[in-house]
């Protein structure tokens, strides 16, 4: 399997395979490669139950229901953009990303994974990941149906 360490004093790994894709896919944008590692150090389920990096100050009247969302694992998230920046750093071609993008970019990927949206496209541990979200071909149902309201008669 190989597993890469992302930083010597964060217990955070990734497959080499992992690694590969996600240099290979960024295009020397450390805003895409952030994105790429988050996908591969958090479960879907870590990024759509927390509150992101918890900045974000929720109103308790809000009444908000539901399991109370934990910020990301701090470690995981310090360890990202910790790495994110030596990269850039150390591999000049590589666009460094600001602090806000670097927010920005752990948001999305949170907003992403509540939304079930852009999960299912890249598989984890050898799990595809559509559990959770709809199966291919919930949609076609909905349109078709959708089709024929109203036309009848």
């Amino acid at each position: 399997q190989g597993s890469k360490q992302l930083l010597n004093n964060y217990p955070v790994y990734i497959t080499s395979k992992q690694w590969d894709e996600a240099v290979n896919s960024s295009k020397k944008d450390g805003r895409r490669l952030l994105r790429y590692l988050i996908r591969f150090v958090f479960t879907t389920d870590e990024l759509k139950y927390s509150c992101g990096l918890g900045k974000r100050k929720r109103s308790v009247q809000s009444g908000e229901t539901g399991p109370e969302r934990r910020p990301l694992d701090p470690v995981k998230v310090t360890c990202l953009r910790e790495f994110i920046r030596m990269h850039c750093t150390s591999n000049p071609d590589w666009w460094m990303p600001s602090e806000e993008q670097i927010n920005k970019v752990f948001s999305d990927a949170v907003g992403h994974a509540r939304q079930g949206r852009a999960v299912g496209t890249f598989l984890h541990n050898g799990n595809s990941y559509y559990e959770g979200t709809d199966h291919p071909g919930s949609q076609d149902e909905v349109f078709s149906r959708g089709m024929q309201d109203g036309s009848g008669d």
